[in-house]
């Protein structure tokens, strides 16, 4: 019975989801986006989507690929239109894959965000964008029928 239990946490399941955080940095004038995808998910998800089943994020190539890939489903847009942010590179980390993105400047006080990071391939999905709000980070979380979602600096949590 001992041995079964410490089985356990061998067949626990890890959940497919994305982490992303989103920061003002003085030093640098910059918002910096960063997003944090299990690179096991990475390459089989974007590899399915481009038709690219052997990409590999050990090399330039397949970091690359993911890279532009979350470009494209990872958006903010104000009143105005879409932001084009910056895609500054992507490395590894572990067993993540972390792709970064920039805007020049602060990001408008009111934002609306997209967040498809491999929903396109995994229904199950959990996609969460952390946003520092000058110190206070609030969060919100893409799953299920979600696509945009707004979000407002300075604004009370709802």
């Amino acid at each position: 019975m001992l041995l079964g239990l410490l089985a356990l946490p061998t067949l626990a399941h890890r959940a497919p989801g994305s982490l992303s955080t989103i920061e003002w940095n003085p030093a640098t004038g910059r918002t910096e986006v960063v997003h944090r995808l299990h690179s096991h998910d990475a390459e089989l998800g974007v590899g399915e989507i481009l038709g690219l089943p052997q990409l590999s994020v050990q090399s330039v190539t397949g970091r690359a690929h993911v890279a532009l890939y979350v470009e494209e489903r990872f958006l903010i847009e104000t009143e105005s239109g879409p932001l084009a942010l910056e895609l500054v590179g992507a490395e590894l980390a572990g067993d993540y894959l972390l792709v970064y993105q920039e805007w020049p400047g602060r990001l408008p006080a009111g934002i609306r965000l997209r967040d498809d990071l491999l929903r396109d391939a995994f229904p199950d999905q959990v996609n969460q964008v952390n946003i520092d709000d000058d110190g206070s980070v609030r969060t919100l979380v893409f799953a299920g029928d979600a696509a945009w979602l707004d979000f407002e600096f300075g604004a009370a949590e709802p």
